[in-house]
């Protein structure tokens, strides 16, 4: 198994006015990141583990574990944001299984 993908998790830090667009914006910080093997997650498998089939998801399987508290997870180039669904047990490391944000 190659753990060649770089994962990144952040969490969304404070609500910041912004004067020049008169909007809150939301600031990420990245809290760690680490390469792990990520493989999307078969329809059997989905509906096996999580009861239906959801577009996006993937499983992430890292050596350590991952932060104590983050909101969203960015998987190498891809451009979208992921959130924890649910975890496996597995003989080594840790692996997880993500969705993607839609919010």
């Amino acid at each position: 198994m190659r753990y060649d993908t770089l994962v990144r998790f952040w969490s969304e830090g404070s609500n910041k006015y912004n004067p020049q667009t008169h909007k809150h914006e939301k600031s990420l910080v990245k809290l760690d990141e680490q390469y792990c093997n990520v493989t999307d997650l078969g329809t059997a498998k989905q509906v096996e583990l999580l009861g239906e089939i959801k577009q996006g998801s993937k499983t992430i399987r890292m050596i350590a574990l991952p932060p104590n508290k983050y909101d969203y997870i960015k998987i190498a180039e891809d451009p979208h944001m992921y959130r924890f669904v649910s975890s496996l047990n597995v003989l080594k490391g840790y692996a997880m299984i993500v969705g993607q944000d839609n919010g």
